[in-house]
């Protein structure tokens, strides 16, 4: 996203930002093909494809039928673990209570996906630049969620964010 930063910062080009962003997303798609297990790729592609309606519905939570009408957890499973591995995506549970530490509260079966960036959450919902900076009547809902993507992104920088939740913090 740093190529989005910096040809933004040189030109205040939004349209060359996201065409920049649109090649990222295409070479994560890819990116899948080539480097997933041949069998997980088309599970791959429907479940990123399913995150941008998965953050706005009312529900609040990842539901495996939004992929796919009578899809299953069981058969997602190593899609999920493929995208989390990678990186291109962040797994968040829910919790059953605001305690510490929230690790020991964590709802296992209720979670939310997000992306790894807000910008190219907003590139693959196709939001124009007017929507998000000028504001619009029928920009309310999808606003919460790229919030809820920012939010998470800030903490995700925080180094000792691990430690505050009481989660261990990964070597790296």
């Amino acid at each position: 996203m740093l190529e989005v930063v910096q040809a933004f910062s040189q030109n205040k080009d939004f349209n060359e930002a996201r065409e920049i962003q649109q090649q990222i997303l295409a070479a994560y798609e890819q990116d899948f093909s080539k480097h997933a297990p041949n069998a997980a790729v088309p599970r791959i592609r429907m479940l990123w494809n399913s995150i941008r309606a998965q953050l706005t519905k009312e529900n609040k939570k990842f539901t495996y039928g939004l992929i796919k009408e009578g899809a299953r957890a069981k058969e997602y499973e190593l899609a999920l673990l493929w995208l989390v591995d990678c990186g291109l995506v962040h797994k968040v549970h829910r919790t059953a209570m605001p305690g510490i530490p929230l690790k020991a509260y964590e709802d296992l079966k209720a979670f939310k996906l997000f992306l790894l960036d807000v910008g190219l959450l907003s590139c693959m919902t196709r939001l124009r630049q007017d929507a998000l900076l000028g504001g619009n009547e029928l920009f309310k809902e999808f606003k919460g969620a790229l919030t809820e993507q920012y939010a998470l992104q800030q903490l995700k920088t925080l180094k000792c964010i691990e430690t505050y939740l009481g989660v261990t913090q990964k070597s790296t």
